[in-house]
Order: structure tokens, then C-alpha cells, then sequence
């Protein structure tokens, strides 16, 4: 017989059965998208669900969600999860345990090690060294990437002895550390391979500042075994249309580091971009510039390549979608200064894709930019269809509640009903009308 589940925290209250009922009627298809906000508010109010909802809950919800919702479910969903084997529920850690380190499972010790690591960061990596030689290697992956926790040149040490592991996820799991240490030896191994490769040719004199630098590019031979051990792959993957050697030079900037560049080459990131741009490796490395600034997501570096991005002759949908990749990367509280200044940059219809596309929430200020855009384009726009009252659902997931709950109803009211946008319109403030109500549920 299964021992009786735990009793909630002292002091822990429920959720309204007025919340409660407002997820239940999203996983039954109402708003289902709005189901991770619910739980980020729940997070908030510091409440737990109601007991009898949880075994819906755990067989409905999708496991991403449920992973970040542990102390919205309480101690009763990881008693359930042990009872069904599909109920998977990421551990509770009040206080980091060695012994539960040591006996529990993988998602268990992967929560204390977590926990340990933003307590106790050097306890934390010692627990992951005792245990290394008889972990099995999807455990040695998770742990290696937990140790993102607290990362700092401490752990470089073991951090450089699992690039020796014989399984590749291990190896790229200590890669992804190592390339966040600007002082590890590992970036000075990158920064040595691509000083004889890369070139920023200097204009001296006067008229020198007026001639725009130019970047030499030579192509790397092929990686011996150290450049192997650092993460750079010989074989080009099959998906991937370019040249062997550009590929080769193409991984190491990706793993480099963005300060780097600009340090060698006494000049800013628009000035480097700008000259990357008239290579003929521009789009291959654009990418790869693109992929280390969002591990070393600097405002100077994240701007210059928005730009270049968009300066790019040939639109598409591709090239929006690599700056909502470098936008999502910015610090949280640059990331709204960073969108106001893109969405300058070319017409409407840009615009609304650009929003659309960005996966993070929006500032106050951004909504109210946005919504005067919006309402400048259905006070205008006479077409029976367009594309950008489809992108609107989209703002409604991001946007600001307060603000859009504001100033919606004045959109509203100055859009006539004959207007092809007055649907699209409703819909948005239903949406935001549901979002409102349910965060007011959670008190």
C-alpha cells in the first residue's frame, strides 16, 4: 500500500476554485495557449492547486509546462508521479540533500544539484565529481549543463576534463560552459585559431577615415584532434549548403567571443558587421556571429546584427525570425529599447510580422507603441484582407495587459463595424480581456 501523500508547507493556501476552473476549461481547448501564463501567475500568487485537479493536470498538461510548475502542484503531484510512471514532476527543494543526491533519480538529483548549485556552487560541482565515474551518460549531461548555475572560472577545471567523454552530448554539454568563461583557457584556444584566419585591413592617413575597412578573410585547413576536442566537427552536416573549410571557420566563430573581436580590431560592431557584410562568407557569417551573440548577448553586438539582418536585399520570413532570436537573447531589460528601434526601421508590414515573431513578453512602453501602430493601421487600411490582422493573436499572447485593457476600447470605438479590422480587433481584446481575468482569479 502507497504511504499517504505529504501534507502542503505550513502556511501554503489553495488556488480559487474560480482559477481551478479556468484551467480546466483551457485544457479542454479554451485558450489552451494561455496555459503556461496561468501557471506563471500561480507561480506569483504563491498558492498551490487544489489537491482533486492535479490528476487532470498531470495527464493533460504538457511535461515543459509541468517542469517549471512544481510549487504550483504541491508535494501531492510528485506522490501521484510516483504512482504513474507518465506523470513526470520536477522535485520540490526546500533543502539541498546530499543523501537524496545520492539515491534518488535522475530528475531528483538533477533538482538538488540544481538547488546546491545556486546555494553552494563549488559543493555543488564537488557532488558532481564524486559521483562522475559510475553516472550513466544521460546523467552526466544534465549534470554538466546544470552546472550553467553559478558558472564561474571554478569550474573550468572539470569543465576542460569532460571534453575527454566519450559521449558527444557530454562533450558539447561542457562546451556550451566553457564558451560562457571569457578567461578560460578554451576561449584563448578559439581566439589563437582565428587570429591567422580572420584580418581587418587598417586605412592610415587622412583619407583613410574615409575609405571603408575591409576584412581578409583564410580559410582553415582541416581541425586536428585539440580543435576536434573543442567542439569543431570535420564532417559538414548533410542539411547544410556550404564549403567544408567555411564550415570549419564558420564553428569557430560561433564558439568565440564577441568582445573579443572588437578588442582585437579597435572598432565597434557595426564597423566589424558592416565589413563581414561585403565578404563573400557574409551570410554564413552573419549566422554564426548571430549564434555566439546570443550566448554573450552585449546591446552593441545585438543591434549591429538586427541590422544587418534586415539590411539583407533578399527578405523573408528566415531573416525576421533570426532577429526574434537575437531580440529574445537581450537582457530582459533592454529587450523592449531594442524592438522600439527596429520597428523604425522599414514599413507596417514588418512591423506586425516583427511583433508577431518575437516570443517574449512586452514592456508597457513597446504595447503602447505598438497599439498606436495598430491603430494608425485600421483607421487607414481599406483592403478586405491583409496579413497583419492575422499577426494580432500573436500580440495578444506578449502584449502588456494593463496597457492594451487600456487602450483597446479607444481603438474600438474609432473603428468603424464596416471595418475589415473590427473582427481582428474584438478578438485581441477578448484575448487581453482573458488574460485580465485571469490573473484577477488568482487572488
Amino acid at each position: 500500500m502507497a504511504a499517504a501523500p505529504p501534507a502542503p508547507a505550513p502556511n501554503t493556501s489553495e488556488l480559487p476554485e474560480a482559477a481551478a476552473m479556468r484551467l480546466v476549461r483551457m485544457i479542454g481547448g479554451d485558450r489552451r495557449e494561455f496555459i503556461p501564463e496561468w501557471f506563471e501567475h500561480a507561480r506569483e500568487s504563491k498558492r498551490i492547486l487544489p489537491p482533486h485537479f492535479l490528476p487532470l493536470v498531470l495527464e493533460h498538461v504538457p511535461p515543459a509546462v509541468r517542469a517549471t510548475a512544481s510549487s504550483v502542484l504541491g508535494p501531492t503531484a510528485a506522490w501521484l508521479a510516483q504512482l504513474n510512471s507518465t506523470w513526470t514532476v520536477t522535485p520540490i527543494v526546500a533543502e539541498p540533500s546530499e543523501q537524496r543526491w545520492q539515491e534518488g533519480t535522475l530528475e531528483e538529483r538533477r533538482a538538488e544539484l540544481a538547488a546546491m548549485r545556486a546555494r553552494d556552487p563549488a559543493r555543488g560541482r564537488e557532488w558532481v565529481v564524486t559521483t562522475w565515474e559510475s553516472d550513466p551518460p544521460e546523467a552526466r549531461e544534465a549534470f554538466v549543463r546544470a552546472l550553467l548555475i553559478g558558472l564561474s572560472d571554478q569550474d573550468e577545471a572539470f569543465l576542460e576534463s569532460a571534453l575527454d567523454d566519450k559521449r558527444k552530448a557530454v562533450r558539447q554539454a561542457a562546451i556550451e560552459c566553457l564558451v560562457r568563461l571569457p578567461q578560460a583557457t578554451y576561449a584563448q584556444r578559439m581566439r589563437s585559431r582565428l587570429e591567422p584566419l580572420v584580418a581587418f585591413e587598417n586605412k592610415s592617413g587622412l583619407l583613410g577615415k574615409f575609405i571603408k575597412r575591409r576584412l581578409i578573410i583564410e580559410l582553415p585547413t582541416s581541425p586536428d584532434k585539440a580543435a576536434q576536442r573543442d567542439g569543431i566537427d570535420v564532417k559538414v552536416p548533410a542539411q547544410r549548403k556550404i564549403g567544408e573549410r567555411a564550415y570549419w571557420l564558420v564553428q569557430m566563430v560561433e564558439l568565440s567571443q564577441p568582445v573579443d573581436w572588437t578588442a582585437r580590431f579597435q572598432c565597434d560592431p557595426a564597423t566589424l558587421i558592416d565589413a563581414v557584410m561585403a565578404t563573400e562568407y557574409a551570410g554564413e557569417l552573419l549566422d554564426a556571429f548571430s549564434e555566439s551573440a546570443k550566448r554573450h548577448p552585449d546591446p552593441a553586438w545585438l543591434h549591429a546584427l538586427c541590422d544587418a539582418w534586415l539590411s539583407l536585399k533578399q527578405e523573408s520570413y528566415l531573416n525576421t525570425q533570426a532577429v526574434a532570436q537575437l531580440v529574445a537573447a537581450a537582457p530582459e531589460d533592454q529587450r523592449g529599447a531594442l524592438i522600439e528601434a527596429l520597428l523604425g526601421r522599414k514599413d507596417h508590414n514588418f512591423a506586425f510580422t516583427l511583433l508577431a515573431s518575437i516570443d517574449v513578453p512586452w514592456t508597457s512602453s513597446l504595447t503602447a507603441k505598438a497599439l498606436e501602430l495598430l491603430s494608425n493601421r485600421a483607421r487607414d487600411e481599406r483592403q478586405q484582407w491583409s496579413h497583419n490582422r492575422n499577426a494580432l493573436s500573436q500580440w495578444a499572447l506578449k502584449c502588456d495587459v494593463p496597457t492594451a485593457a487600456a487602450r483597446l476600447p479607444r481603438i474600438l470605438e474609432t473603428t468603424s463595424t464596416e471595418s475589415a479590422w473590427r473582427n481582428a480587433l474584438e478578438e485581441f481584446n477578448d484575448l487581453v480581456e482573458f488574460r485580465a481575468a485571469m490573473k484577477r482569479e488568482m487572488v
